[in-house]
């Protein structure tokens, strides 16, 4: 199974997965202080998207790259920071130090007028960076290596290109009292049950905690952000039918068809009215691990 590359969603991406912009800033405000950044620390994001994460922590001041290999998640993120007071700086591949100038790389840089942030936008693959080794003081990844296919590698290269005595904080979300998760996992059911897979090619949060645990590396998890937000299951279910969880993508299309029929019975016998609002709690989880 190939890495999954998010072109096919770039569009739609911000909607059904982006934050709210006050729970963007918290977050960004929350990864800040466990880089404990300061206004030259160089962040590295690998798989960057449509910079929900980097946009609001490149804001703060730091020098920021980001990595994806789906070019139209990154035309997206070109877009938001134009339109977000960034300006593009033309500069060619190879012309800072970190930068394997070798290499044939697509490259946007950015800076911020009357602030130290600037924003480098690099399309690759992160089983392969285009970087020096120990270049980054900190290495951001957000809901990723689970869409790695060869994902030790891609872990083997965030911790190439760290310093020593640097960080990766290893990033994802949890929900408590979700129909969201509710509905998705009753979806996964009916497809086991129907004898199809929701696998991802890469490796689960624990699997990719374990694989430190057994390197060597010391790792330390904490809830670093709670918020609220509304949901309505008609929503979720829609999100789920036209295949906008990256879990769908891999399912045939006849088992996926009747599971659809399967999860929409259920859900109105389960829910009743399924525009009814429901209040979720999300967590926002950061993993530190010393490199």
């Amino acid at each position: 199974m190939s890495s999954l590359s998010f072109d096919a969603i770039a569009h739609l991406y911000d909607q059904t997965r982006g934050y709210p912009d006050d729970v963007a800033s918290q977050v960004a405000q929350a990864i800040s202080k466990k880089a404990h950044a300061r206004a030259h620390t160089t962040f590295l994001e690998v798989g960057v998207g449509t910079g929900r994460i980097a946009l609001p922590i490149a804001s703060l001041g730091c020098n920021y790259t980001g990595v994806d290999i789906s070019e139209k998640m990154l035309a997206r993120l070109h877009e938001k920071a134009r339109a977000d007071g960034w300006l593009e700086k033309k500069q060619a591949w190879g012309s800072r130090a970190d930068e394997i100038a070798q290499r044939a790389v697509s490259v946007r840089r950015f800076h911020r007028p009357g602030s130290t942030s600037t924003l480098r936008l690099v399309s690759s693959d992160i089983k392969n960076l285009p970087f020096h080794d120990s270049v980054f003081d900190i290495v951001v990844a957000v809901h990723i290596f689970h869409l790695v296919d060869g994902w030790e590698k891609a872990v083997e290269e965030v911790v190439r290109v760290i310093k020593p005595g640097g960080r990766l904080l290893h990033c994802w979300d949890t929900y408590e009292h979700s129909a969201t998760q509710s509905i998705t996992n009753k979806w996964r059911q009916i497809v086991r049950e129907l004898g199809g897979k929701t696998q991802s090619p890469g490796a689960s949060i624990p699997v990719v905690k374990q694989w430190f645990q057994q390197h060597g590396f010391q790792t330390i998890d904490e809830q670093a952000y709670i918020w609220r937000q509304p949901m309505v299951p008609r929503v979720t279910l829609d999100f789920v039918a036209k295949r906008y969880w990256s879990s769908t993508w891999s399912v045939d299309d006849d088992i996926f068809s009747a599971s659809i029929e399967r999860l929409q019975t259920w859900a109105q016998e389960y829910y009743g009215d399924l525009d009814k609002e429901y209040m979720q709690e999300r967590h926002f989880m950061i993993s530190t691990t010393f490199v």
